[in-house]
């Protein structure tokens, strides 16, 4: 029930930013059509900037809240199935590094994708994937000194009939028992206030998915999350005849 009661609470404190966000834009829009008269070039930089910014916000909004619901189902113990459609493996990066770039901007860190335009589309659950690769990501920045860089990088094994992505970053590495206890409710975070499950949700949602994850990292180095996933998931049928 204090789960529920709080995912509620949350759902209520997101309407005045999504009303906020929407009342700011509409005020900016009309701000920038009268400053183009006296400087149109920086009005309409302004204005794109601003509506960006405001973008990034209400998506966000709207991701917590989808999140907020999935607690409280979870609350009144019903189980989400996943929703596998054709789904874009760019899309999905871009719209995780998008909001993220403006933290690890302020921090002089670099993110980047590469390979994954050429991916082949697969059938998946593009907002499981989303937090998924946020995870990873919004966890290596922290990781990561300025000037350093974390890059989401595809390919595809057709042979396997699989897509390879990689997220690596030049950050300061794991020792061998944080790296142990990653995937599991054991796993250590080393983030103040963290609390170590952002791989396990990323393993689950693998897993969902019919794919592997594997970790490599070198202490002073970096270190690079390997995620393997079926251009299809395994049918239902499948999964119970292998069981």
């Amino acid at each position: 029930r204090l789960i529920g009661d709080i995912s509620h609470d949350i759902k209520n404190m997101l309407m005045p930013v999504v009303c906020g966000a929407g009342l700011l834009k509409d005020e900016i829009n009309e701000l920038c059509q009268e400053v183009r008269v006296a400087a149109p070039g920086k009005a309409k930089a302004s204005q794109e900037l601003c509506n960006e910014v405001i973008a990034i916000l209400l998506d966000d909004a709207q991701r917590i809240n989808d999140r907020v619901k999935g607690i409280a189902d979870c609350v009144k113990g019903l189980s989400t199935a996943p929703d596998f459609a054709p789904c874009h493996l760019a899309e999905v990066v871009e719209s995780v590094l998008r909001p993220l770039r403006v933290v690890a901007d302020e921090q002089g860190i670099t993110l980047r994708s590469e390979g994954l335009e050429s991916l082949p589309p697969i059938v998946a659950d593009g907002k499981r994937l989303y937090n998924a690769f946020y995870n990873l990501v919004n966890n290596a920045i922290p990781e990561v000194p300025a000037n350093g860089s974390v890059t989401v990088r595809g390919q595809a094994d057709l042979n396997t009939r699989e897509v390879l992505l990689a997220v690596a970053d030049t950050g300061r590495g794991m020792p061998p028992e944080i790296r142990d206890s990653l995937f599991t409710i054991h796993a250590i975070s080393r983030k103040p206030g963290g609390t170590g499950l952002g791989t396990k949700i990323v393993k689950d949602v693998v897993d969902v998915h019919g794919g592997r994850i594997t970790v490599e990292s070198k202490e002073g180095v970096g270190t690079t999350f390997l995620v393997r996933l079926p251009l299809r998931p395994p049918s239902p049928s499948a999964e119970s005849r292998s069981s």
